[in-house]
């Protein structure tokens, strides 16, 4: 079908925010359980598929400190699929990224599930959603998170996926320290300091969004367990949380295990202020998103 032509597809790949996030145990497997409330943001990356006539899958990006090889998660997505479906045809992958790396918002994770979508139409492979997910959780914790809905609660290793009721509409102020905190430095401090502290005042997910009316409204009911330790793991960090803090009058919350932050705001004109302020007192790239994104 795709002989003698060239087919090409482009998908968004969207960030995400963790709204809460509650670790738990290592498990087992070296990995800790958690639960995390996450939605989706409206920073995206561009991710581009296009058949080849070969069977070489090649990877290009605009930012030349991100890999294009099997370090990179897209470029594992490609070939994980492959062998999965069988199908020996080649691909042309092209990510155009705007979500930092390494800043808690999964942008690595949302590029491969992007990947994972895109080669199963052009490929033609009709794998289902499930399978992808299976495909995806082998990638990455993350990963399975961004084939599902616009809300979701992640459990396990954070590859269980679970539908969530939306979250009211409104925008994230997102700041973005250049910043990087080693996540296994900052579990390896959690496992230190706080694995004993009683977090049984924690919301449930969904009991936290049930009564939640406006985004400004649940902002001060969130929570990540991580930022404790994220903040001892990083001076930098710490100052940077420290002055965002100040500046928010303490409603400003950390995604993943950083540097990302963020504070939520109902309507585009507060937010569009509050990032004013933000870009007046560092020299820090602040982004304003809508949530949840589609």
């Amino acid at each position: 079908m795709l002989a003698g032509m060239t087919r090409q597809l482009v998908k968004e790949s969207s960030a995400k925010i963790n709204l809460t996030l509650r670790v738990d145990r290592l498990r087992p497997d070296g990995f800790h359980e958690i639960e995390s409330l996450t939605a989706r943001a409206g920073l995206c990356d561009r991710v581009t598929a296009s058949a080849r006539a070969d069977d070489r899958l090649e990877l290009t990006c605009n930012d030349e400190s991100i890999p294009v090889d099997d370090r990179n998660l897209a470029m594992r997505a490609a070939l994980a699929l492959r062998a999965k479906s069988g199908v020996r045809r080649g691909a042309g992958i092209e990510l155009e990224k705007h979500i930092p790396a390494g800043a808690g918002l999964g942008g690595g994770s949302s590029n491969a599930a992007a990947v994972l979508e895109l080669l199963n139409t052009l490929w033609e492979t009709a794998l289902t959603r499930d399978a992808l997910c299976d495909i995806g959780s082998q990638i990455g914790s993350d990963v399975p998170l961004f084939l599902g809905g616009a809300c979701c609660v992640l459990r396990g290793r954070g590859e269980i996926v679970a539908e969530a009721p939306r979250v009211p509409a409104g925008w994230a102020v997102l700041i973005l320290p250049p910043i990087e905190i080693p996540t296994p430095a900052v579990y390896a401090a959690w496992d230190e300091t706080e694995a004993a502290s009683d977090r049984s005042a924690r919301l449930d997910p969904i009991e936290l969004l049930s009564g939640a009316t406006s985004l400004e409204a649940l902002m001060p009911r969130l929570f990540n367990d991580l930022e404790a330790p994220a903040r001892r793991v990083s001076k930098e960090f710490d100052r940077a949380f420290a002055r965002m803090q100040r500046l928010s009058d303490d409603l400003v919350r950390m995604t993943g295990s950083g540097s990302c932050m963020f504070r939520l705001f109902d309507a585009s004109q507060a937010a569009e202020r509050f990032a004013g302020l933000v870009r007046e007192s560092v020299a820090f790239r602040v982004e304003v998103a809508r949530i949840p994104r589609e």
